[in-house]
């Protein structure tokens, strides 16, 4: 019984009441079963069988078979679903035809609120999925354990993707900076937080708390954008400058246009400052590996 519960809770997030979802799975694991037996082996009370076979008649999640005392069997699984997917993309469909008269007013670079940890997953694998250049990502090990199936994805059709991160990560990123810290021992002062740019144009970002119903915000306002990038462009500075890395491919692919004239105007102001001049700082690394090795 357990494990019926267990199943059933998920099958209840298709869209059934818990009796409906007890009923299908134990129709699942014994059939053909009468409305008594059903009763008897999934827990729904007599009195409330009838109503919820009925109702996944209705559905047609189970059919009636012609023995006296009537006996049911469940549409198979795959069928089920393939049915609900049919079912779900006409009323969107439908609602989409009837919202296409309505004129709206809502900027489409508005800041959005994603709100719980498996929203923000879902988000974010969604973004990944649209991503057609380039991907820029801040995370941490469990939220990338999360999205690595999209990102893996996204690589194959030819994504640019780079990552930075605190913590141990796993995964062939065209870039990856990461000081492979220990998860659990940054847990005990850090929250979680993820950063995630597409195509320069589409941004979440947030805390990743799989506790709290945090927010995480998601907009395609070129301004935050930008300052998003340019936090993770910090980081990824910084952590080439601590441990000698050459970072400046990277970051150049990551700069903006105006971030390009910007460093002009300051490598101008300053020509004998290496930070000022990416190329240099490059080039200085570059020597200090060399020195290094």
């Amino acid at each position: 019984m357990p494990q019926l519960e267990q199943i059933a809770m998920r099958v209840k997030d298709l869209g059934f009441t818990v009796y409906e979802a007890k009923a299908y799975v134990s129709l699942l694991q014994n059939n053909p079963a009468t409305r008594y037996e059903l009763s008897k082996n999934s827990g729904v009370p007599r009195s409330a069988i009838y109503g919820v076979i009925k109702q996944l008649e209705n559905l047609g999640a189970v059919n009636a078979l012609y023995t006296k005392p009537e006996k049911y069997i469940p549409l198979p699984p795959e069928q089920l679903f393939k049915l609900l997917e049919d079912r779900l993309q006409e009323r969107i469909e439908n609602a989409r035809e009837g919202l296409k008269g309505i004129e709206s007013n809502i900027l489409s670079d508005h800041l959005w609120n994603i709100v719980g940890y498996q929203n923000m997953i879902y988000k974010a694998r969604e973004i990944i999925h649209n991503a057609q250049n380039e991907i820029y990502l801040s995370i941490w090990k469990r939220e990338l354990k999360q999205l690595k199936s999209e990102l893996k994805k996204a690589k194959e059709r030819g994504v640019k993707i780079t990552i930075f991160s605190f913590t141990e990560i796993d995964f062939d990123a065209d870039y990856l900076f990461t000081y492979s810290l220990n998860e659990k021992k940054l847990d005990r002062f850090w929250a979680h937080k993820i950063i995630l740019v597409a195509d320069k144009k589409e941004l979440l970002m947030g805390e990743a708390d799989i506790q709290l119903p945090k927010k995480t915000a998601w907009t395609t306002n070129r301004a935050i954008v930008d300052i998003a990038t340019n936090h993770l462009i910090l980081d990824i500075t910084l952590f080439g400058l601590r441990l000698n890395v050459d970072v400046n491919e990277a970051v150049q692919n990551m700069q903006s246009r105006e971030s390009d004239k910007l460093g002009e105007l300051l490598h101008q102001k300053y020509p004998h400052n290496p930070i000022m001049n990416l190329q240099k700082l490059g080039n200085k690394l570059e020597q200090l590996n060399g020195n290094g090795q």
